[in-house]
């Protein structure tokens, strides 16, 4: 008995001993995340103008700053669609969606903007002077890719209408 009781005592310090020198799970990240409540709130914490969408049955539900360096203002309408405008002073990408796939480059007003998909989220983004652009759509799927490229294409002019204001 004295035997079996040593054997099993041995196997779990052994245990112990591999959990212990185990290398340990990386835990992701989130970026933090400063809730505002105006489009000027957004681009007084990031020091630029952040742009704005106005789309026919849309209203800006919430105004965020993620990590201090990128505004969102998230839209909404009553068919449960929402869009994610996303801006940063930065040349890369800041849409943040993994695994996306290629929808390709596609000329839009003055741009070429780039589109992707993923599981009924579509995503558009491209940069200008400096800056990255990206609009993410969720609830798209049913509807398919023209009304969120629809959507892209008024990101596109309003953002061209705004710089010539400023």
């Amino acid at each position: 008995m004295k035997r079996i009781l040593s054997v099993i005592v041995g196997v779990m310090v052994a245990a112990g001993v591999m959990v212990a020198c185990a290398p340990a799970e990386e835990t992701p990240t989130v970026a933090p995340v400063t809730e505002l409540s105006s489009v000027d709130e957004i681009s007084g914490q990031l020091g630029f103008s952040m742009v704005t969408l106005s789309l026919d049955g849309y209203e800006a539900k919430n105004y965020q700053v993620i990590d201090g360096e990128l505004g969102q203002i998230i839209y909404e309408n009553a068919d449960g669609r929402v869009l994610r405008l996303r801006m940063q002073k930065i040349n890369d990408d800041i849409c943040g969606v993994e695994g996306a796939k290629d929808g390709g480059m596609h000329k839009i007003g003055k741009h070429e903007i780039w589109f992707g998909y993923l599981d009924g989220t579509q995503i558009a983004q491209w940069g200008d002077d400096g800056f990255t652009y990206c609009l993410i759509g969720e609830g798209f799927g049913s509807f398919g890719k023209e009304p969120f490229r629809v959507a892209a294409a008024a990101l596109e002019e309003q953002v061209e209408q705004q710089k010539e204001q400023q």
